[in-house]
Formats: C-alpha cells, sequence, structure tokens
C-alpha cells in the first residue's frame, strides 16, 4: 500500500478538542483528489456544512473533516489495485437524544451507538442485510472512551463471494453531550478473506494506536459533571450481533417528497433510548 510506512502527522482542532492522527497519504491510481482533505480547524457547533439523513426515527448529522483513498497492491498487480480503503472521519451530531442524556455518560453513549448501527443496518435494507456490531471492543486513550466496532455484510451462502472482505470498521469517541467523532474504514478487499482482514485490520491498528484526543476545558468541565451525575455508569465491554429480523420496505417515489427507501413495517423495533 503505498505511503504506508511514512505516514502524515494530522492535527484537527475541533472547537478546541484536538484531535491527533498519523495516516498514510490519500493514493487512487486514477488520480483523483481526496473528496475532503484534512480541516485543520472545525467549529462544530456551526450547523453549515453538516449533512442530515432523515432515514428512520432517529436523526444524525455529520461533517467531514477528513476523507482518503487508500489502495491495496499485490506483488503481481502493480498496475492494478486488489483491493482499497477508503478512510473518513467525520464529527456526528445526534438531535433525538432526549433531554438529560448526554454522550458523556457511557451508558448513554452506547445507546446513541446502538441507534447509530440499527440505522445502518434494519434501516438500510436496499444495501443489503448487515450483521453487527462484530468484534466490538472499548478502549480509554488519554482518558477519552473510545468504542471500536465492525459493520459486515450477512452471509449471502456464494461460496465465491467477495462479502467476507467486504466490512467497514468504526472508531467512536464522545465530544460533548451531542457530538462524538466517528473514524471509518470502509473495506473493499480480495481472496483469500483470511490474509485481506488480516491486512486491512493492521491498517486500520495502526492508524487507531497513533490516535490522540485532547478535549478543550469546556468539554472536561462538562464531562466531569456527567461522570458525577452518574458515577455508576458503565458500557458494554463485549457485545454479540444483533438478530435481527429486517423490515418490510419499498422504492421511494422522490417527484413525490418521498425518500428513495420508504419502510413500510418494522419486524425488529428500533431501540428506545432511556434516561
Amino acid at each position: 500500500m503505498p505511503g504506508l510506512n511514512t505516514p502524515e502527522q494530522i492535527n484537527v482542532n475541533l472547537s478546541g478538542s484536538v484531535l491527533s492522527l498519523k495516516l498514510p497519504p490519500h493514493y487512487s491510481s486514477d488520480g483523483f483528489e481526496a473528496r475532503c482533505a484534512p480541516i485543520e480547524t472545525m467549529n462544530i457547533y456551526d450547523p453549515s456544512g453538516y449533512s442530515g439523513d432523515p432515514v428512520g426515527t432517529a436523526v444524525f448529522n455529520s461533517k467531514c473533516f477528513i476523507s482518503r483513498r487508500w489502495e491495496i497492491f499485490g506483488p503481481l498487480t502493480q498496475l492494478q489495485f486488489d483491493g482499497l480503503i477508503s478512510f473518513v472521519a467525520v464529527v456526528e451530531r445526534i438531535d433525538s437524544l432526549p433531554e438529560g442524556m448526554s454522550c458523556f455518560n457511557p451508558n448513554h453513549f452506547e445507546q446513541v451507538i446502538n441507534r447509530l448501527i440499527f440505522k445502518m443496518g434494519p434501516e438500510q435494507p436496499a444495501f443489503g442485510k448487515k450483521v453487527g456490531p462484530v468484534n466490538w471492543r472499548t478502549e480509554v486513550k488519554n482518558d477519552c472512551l473510545w468504542v471500536c466496532y465492525e459493520m459486515r455484510k450477512a452471509d449471502d451462502g456464494d461460496p465465491n463471494s467477495f462479502a467476507p472482505s467486504q466490512f467497514s470498521s468504526y472508531a467512536v469517541t464522545p465530544l460533548d453531550d451531542h457530538h462524538y467523532i466517528r473514524l471509518m474504514f470502509h473495506n473493499l478487499g480480495y481472496k483469500p478473506a483470511e490474509y485481506s482482514n488480516r491486512f486491512v485490520n493492521s491498517v486500520r491498528d495502526k492508524v487507531l494506536n497513533s490516535v490522540t484526543l485532547t478535549l478543550s476545558e469546556h468539554a472536561l468541565k462538562r464531562k466531569a459533571d456527567v461522570q458525577a451525575h452518574w458515577p455508576d455508569a458503565t458500557m458494554s465491554q463485549q457485545r454479540p450481533p444483533y438478530n435481527w429480523i429486517y423490515p418490510e420496505w419499498r422504492d421511494g417515489d422522490t417527484s413525490k417528497g418521498e425518500l428513495h427507501t420508504v419502510i413500510t413495517r418494522y419486524h425488529t423495533q428500533p431501540p428506545e433510548f432511556y434516561l
């Protein structure tokens, strides 16, 4: 993978909280530029620039601050890549979190992630069935709680399918009551999946091992207030994947103002927030 061993140091100021990480340089053999060059300073409270996804019953809005592509070449494929990783970093805002809840409360933050995972799974049925969360784990770095997990395609029974090597990994951490960082690694791998997955996961781990978040004074004070209010709040250290039953749905009529996907009947209900 070009640039894997010569990463760039990147620092992003997110309304006073600073994210630092090392990333391999963007590489596209077709010559396309990165969709979002690293943004050095972002006001996460400025509503402009956020893109929303109105599907479902919870509203998440995101603002991208890094996007790059990394192509993977084998020893015999110098002219055409075998696979690729699309890395995207966003600040996400959840607008449907009930009053009194905070992402700095580990239990509340797990509920936010649960709702996000449901939106990425049953509430996007047009993209095929997903399995998640896979390989859920938590880690505290620089006194910041990070949650890592994967979303995978459901087994379609096709032995020739590339699905086992095509999946996404995520790392998320709170910035304040309603905002959090989500780092995304979208993998389009190759066969055999065992070797492909081992490599893309090594790239992910190398990036995540370089990550440091230093919260702003305002965020640290708010975090301390939340922890004082809920001193015993915890988050699951391990999680099995959900056993979803996907909803009934149809293609929407966008000329009539409908969404591209219209869910007509839920079987597995969306998770609800609770204090």
